[in-house]
């Protein structure tokens, strides 16, 4: 099971385009085709930008954030482990459920990223331990 990829990084804004600069290479040296690096790539934006700026609660500093990610190629499938040191949340029970059949003006705001990490990708999975959170994510290569 070879590493294809493992970030280490400050939770801020300005550190996603390292996010898809190292994915890009990743999924390049890998040979994994671009609509899976794409939807991978907004998977991990959409759990970046809701952990700067929801994972910190008030009064919190996300000067003090860290995010690391970690791909691993298993058969014919990725094991993306994203995990950061923000204030204990589950997305996936915790996050309001978007009502996809109401118009846009009438949605609230909120659970949509989380839907779609949920559509995109074939396995979720939530954990706290160790005083950070872990999301464990599983996509099939073939989708």
């Amino acid at each position: 099971m070879a590493q294809s990829l493992h970030l280490k990084l400050p939770a801020r804004l300005e550190e996603l385009h390292n996010i898809e600069s190292a994915l890009e290479q990743a999924g390049a040296s890998e040979g994994w085709d671009q609509g899976l690096v794409y939807q991978i790539h907004l998977v991990l934006e959409e759990l970046a930008v809701n952990t700067v700026n929801y994972g910190f609660g008030e009064g919190g500093d996300p000067a003090q954030g860290l995010i690391e990610i970690l791909i691993e190629q298993q058969g014919d499938s990725l094991r993306i482990d994203y995990i950061d040191n923000g204030t204990p949340f589950n997305p996936f029970e915790e996050a309001p459920k978007p009502d996809l059949d109401a118009s846009v003006a009438e949605r609230r705001i909120g659970g949509l990223g989380v839907h779609f990490v949920r559509t995109m990708m074939d396995e979720v999975d939530y954990k706290r331990e160790g005083g950070r959170n872990h999301i464990s994510l599983i996509k099939q290569r073939s989708n």
